[in-house]
């Protein structure tokens, strides 16, 4: 396309202009020079959040009515570029695919004990897409705990390094940071005890 009038580029820098009418194309001038430019599948114009060039992921932009450009698919990938469920997964995952020019990489939620969650585009607490967490993690929150002192969102040791805490009797796993550990007197994440001085007699 040829440079619109309004668009004077700049000698130094670099600088994006949205265009009239499609959502995944734009208009760049880098130090002077004009080019026309246009998102891969999936991706379209924006100057935040921008994840190649100045494309985002077509989910975080607001197109305010221009026209965006359908699926192109391929296999394991319903557009060329973003997240989605893996191809033959069934619902509850713990791995989703991550799509880059149209192949398709096996991704895993992290930390464990999620999920994906395809409403968000990433992973999310089993519970929170109606999924068992007692499935996912291994662990059966012990009904209507109110002796414990979390109560009503009771905490119990899972590991070294994660406890569990019940939400609505389904079980959520927390993770300490690497540098701490569960201390089973309080359910919290530490850090570890700093060794005591000797006494200088």
């Amino acid at each position: 396309e040829s440079q619109p009038e309004y668009i004077q580029c700049p000698l130094e820098g670099v600088y994006s202009f949205p265009h009239e009418t499609d959502c995944d194309k734009y208009y760049l001038c880098t130090n002077g020079t004009f080019t026309f430019e246009e998102c891969p599948n999936g991706l379209l114009y924006s100057v935040n959040g921008a994840v190649f060039k100045f494309c985002a992921f077509q989910w975080n932009v607001n197109c305010e009515g221009k026209k965006v450009p359908g699926p192109i698919s391929s296999p394991g990938c319903p557009w060329q570029f973003g997240f989605f469920p893996e191809e033959g997964s069934l619902p509850c995952s713990i791995h989703y695919s991550e799509c880059l020019w149209g192949i398709p990489e096996r991704k895993f939620c992290k930390p464990d004990g999620l999920v994906y969650d395809d409403r968000i585009k990433g992973c999310n607490w089993p519970d929170e897409v109606g999924c068992s967490g007692e499935n996912i993690i291994g662990f059966k929150c012990p009904h209507e705990d109110k002796q414990n002192r979390f109560y009503p969102y009771p905490r119990y040791y899972y590991s070294q390094n994660a406890l569990v805490t019940c939400v609505n009797n389904q079980p959520r796993l927390i993770h300490c940071k690497e540098d701490q550990f569960v201390d089973g007197a309080s359910m919290t994440c530490v850090p570890p005890e700093e060794p005591k001085k000797k006494l200088l007699l």
